[in-house]
């Protein structure tokens, strides 16, 4: 009987110990304080143009990176985010000359983030952005615009719900504004996330 009782005490202590490094809970587990997370989805952008403004094409895509540290026990997290926006595009076709103009933008920005539950988060960024300007004129390859600029006073809010999370990977929705003061251009993005605990 002792050894039956002995036997069943070790295999419940095993399940038990291997249930709580699965879930992060024991002692001997290794935290992965580490994270990153990509993401994309559509975006919108809040038209603030004067010349060609009812010819601007506002539904535009949004990517979203960010490597942050994340420590144990904490509701606050710092680290990098990066992406690339396309905010918007123009088809000028009258008057002449026809034009195709696209702008873009690439932040480089701090990021603090806070967790308000397991599932919700919000995160604000501060930093510079790299805005791309590309013309061309549709009737002659010839001309042709390229214009790249810094823009040192940018930042962003999101808001995120993880609506899924296992031991290294999680999926979040996000709710993100942009806002570039080189040109007072702003966007709106719902993303799709995915995080990787390093």
């Amino acid at each position: 009987m002792r050894i039956h009782k002995l036997i069943i005490a070790v295999f419940l202590g095993l399940m038990t110990g291997r249930s709580m490094a699965q879930n992060g809970e024991g002692e001997t587990g290794k935290y992965h304080k580490f994270s990153v997370y990509a993401g994309a989805g559509p975006s919108y952008f809040i038209n603030n143009l004067v010349i060609l403004k009812d010819e601007v094409s506002n539904f535009k895509y949004a990517i979203s990176a960010r490597f942050m540290w994340e420590p144990q026990h904490s509701f606050v997290a710092l680290g990098f985010e990066t992406g690339y926006y396309r905010l918007y595009s123009v088809k000028s076709r009258s008057p002449q000359p026809k034009a195709d103009i696209t702008n873009s933008s690439v932040p480089l920005m701090f990021v603090v983030s806070m967790k308000f539950s397991k599932k919700f988060y919000a995160n604000w960024a501060m930093g510079q952005s790299v805005t791309f300007n590309n013309v061309s004129n549709t009737d002659s390859s010839q001309y042709k615009f390229d214009a790249k600029t810094w823009s040192l006073s940018d930042f962003s809010a999101t808001f995120g719900y993880r609506f899924a999370q296992k031991p290294k990977i999680s999926y979040a929705v996000e709710l993100k504004g942009y806002y570039s003061s080189g040109y007072e251009n702003a966007t709106i993005a719902l993303l799709f996330i995915v995080g990787f605990k390093l």
